[in-house]
């Protein structure tokens, strides 16, 4: 059985969040006219089988609720670096509205960005969370002979 540990270098971690949310503010002002309309619903469906996807990429042994456990931490990073993003940036997002017609919220995005969130989510998260090998087996107790007594 294998257990997720936390790596415990924090200066590096926190150099790569940086450099992340670094790399998201600049690469969609550079690239800032490709912008395209994506529907909500769908765009959630995609980012939950991206994540649980790299999860099982990256953590092949592990087990379906590390997982789990694993696309939810990938999907949090993901969220906390576009949430920080767009407080400095306001123009990866530029708006959500209503299709004509239907009632479907649509979001006006910068498609370079919603791929380097992904990418740097899933690389924090590769280098915070490690699969480490676990002995957790239930040690057999010697049997005393007789002669031991």
């Amino acid at each position: 059985m294998h257990r997720l540990t936390i790596r415990t270098s924090w200066p590096l971690l926190a150099a790569l969040i940086l450099f992340v949310t670094g790399l998201n503010y600049g690469l969609p002002k550079v690239f800032h006219a490709n912008c395209l309309e994506v529907p909500l619903l769908p765009l959630l469906v995609i980012e939950v089988g991206a994540s649980l996807a790299a999860a099982v990429l990256f953590y092949g042994e592990a087990s379906p609720i590390q997982v789990i456990k694993l696309s939810l931490a990938i999907l949090a990073f993901a969220g906390a670096i576009a949430g920080l993003t767009h407080l400095v940036n306001d123009s990866v997002f530029t708006s959500i509205r209503l299709r004509p017609g239907s009632q479907a919220p649509v979001l006006n995005i910068n498609w370079i960005f919603l791929l380097t969130v992904n990418v740097s989510a899933i690389s924090v998260v590769k280098a915070l969370i490690v699969l480490t090998a676990s002995h957790t087996g239930s040690r057999k107790r010697q049997n005393r002979s007789d002669s031991d007594r």
